[in-house]
């Protein structure tokens, strides 16, 4: 049976801090050393340091993970450029298997998820959930991904994570494999423990603006041309009342495309919509967002609401603990959007936040904790796995 252990810290020299972050995880424990090690950290630290001290305390582990735009841990949020966590994992070496890429633009997104997912069936043919950490460059659109490991996996197994980036720099993004570090890559863990239970939750709680969309005309993949029989970046300019020569992240902070679910998920999502984001302008005025976005889609903008982004992870949480029961968690996967921190105009309370998503799971209790600001979140809506932005998510683990 796997055990799990976690810690968290901002301490700017790189040894220390991975030092510190073992040491506090497995506190009690005879040793440091573990079977598996997820590292979640931001850009400000030394990756080849990270990953040659983490060797040299716990020798027997595998090590994966990814940078993000900050981290949650046990304790809260943290943005810092030195923001660092760990979840350490404690069991026998067959309840779990990982892989990775390398990506490159151009990738097929669905044969680098299903790819990936046959290996680790391969090396493991019980895998009952999988973690998956993509990049935000070279990995869309994402929903394909999300096809290829269902592929090999079905719908059943759930799939969860959050997107590798930079801290909301948009330059590049790093991915840790046992030695290696990989720039702009892809991580998938699949965990196999039989007695392992999950419960996951997705929420956005951004407002629709009802009667403002814009058609898809011209589309390829992920790629929108046109909206509306038009260049699409000067047609999403000018409905948003911004300058053309704006960058692609002012377009993201201030407005996203909702896309309808359909119905037999809208009940079990809480809202008729799921939400994505504008990943990038392209050079002939085209936009790419992170999931196929054929012809004929109308997409609905939407409003930040800082009311209902509250009153949606209330609401999340709430049921997230009433499955749970009298359960108590044995470990808490998180990814939330980096737009939901404070690098979108500094507006939303995430400390706030993160307690009102943690005091309700954990109350009171040192629960382990592994959160990612994340470029998008992946997560299951009732039965289906899917991609979000904007979005908390949480994939709680009970036993």
């Amino acid at each position: 049976m796997l055990q799990f252990f976690s810690a968290s810290t901002n301490i700017v020299n790189s040894k220390r801090a991975i030092t510190e972050c073992l040491e506090n995880a497995l506190q009690g424990e005879p040793d440091l050393n573990c079977d598996l090690l997820i590292i979640y950290s931001a850009m400000g630290h030394n990756f080849k340091d990270l990953l040659t001290e983490a060797r040299k305390l716990s020798p027997g582990a595998r090590i994966a993970g990814c940078t993000g735009a900050g981290i949650i841990g046990k304790n809260g949020a943290d943005e810092s450029m030195t923001a660092l966590a760990l979840m350490a994992i404690k069991g026998p070496k067959d309840e779990f298997a990982l892989t990775h890429r390398n990506t490159s633009a151009g990738n097929d997104t669905f044969e680098l998820g299903a790819g990936m997912a046959r290996e680790l069936k391969n090396r493991n043919q019980n895998i009952n959930s999988v973690l998956f950490l993509p990049n935000v460059y070279e990995c869309f659109p994402i929903d394909r991904a999300i096809d290829g490991i269902e592929s090999v996996f079905g719908h059943d197994i759930p799939v969860f994570g959050g997107v590798s980036m930079d801290n909301f720099k948009g330059i590049s993004s790093f991915h840790f494999f046992d030695n290696e570090l990989v720039e702009r890559g892809a991580v998938m863990i699949g965990f196999s423990d039989p007695t392992l239970k999950y419960i996951s939750d997705v929420n956005h709680g951004f407002g629709v603006i009802e009667g403002m969309s814009l058609e898809v005309t011209k589309s390829d993949l992920n790629i929108i041309h046109e909206f509306n029989g038009k260049p699409a970046w000067p047609v999403l300019t000018q409905t948003l009342g911004i300058p053309d020569t704006s960058s692609p992240i002012e377009a993201l902070i201030i407005a996203g495309f909702a896309n309808e679910l359909p119905q037999v998920l809208q009940e079990a999502y809480g809202s008729k919509y799921y939400l994505y984001g504008i990943m990038g302008k392209n050079d002939d005025n085209s936009i790419s967002v992170p999931v196929v976005c054929p012809r004929g889609t109308r997409l609905m903008l939407t409003r930040r609401d800082e009311k209902s982004m509250f009153e949606g992870v209330d609401w999340m949480i709430k049921r997230v603990v009433d499955k749970m029961d009298v359960i108590k968690p044995l470990a808490v996967f998180h990814s939330d959007c980096v737009v939901r921190g404070r690098f979108s105009l500094n507006r939303i309370l995430k400390d706030e936040l993160i307690h009102r998503i943690q005091s309700p799971i954990c109350k009171g209790e040192n629960i382990p904790w592994l959160g990612l600001y994340s470029g998008g979140e992946i997560g299951r809506i009732g039965n289906r796995n899917w991609f979000h932005n904007f979005s908390t998510s949480v994939f709680v683990i009970y036993r």
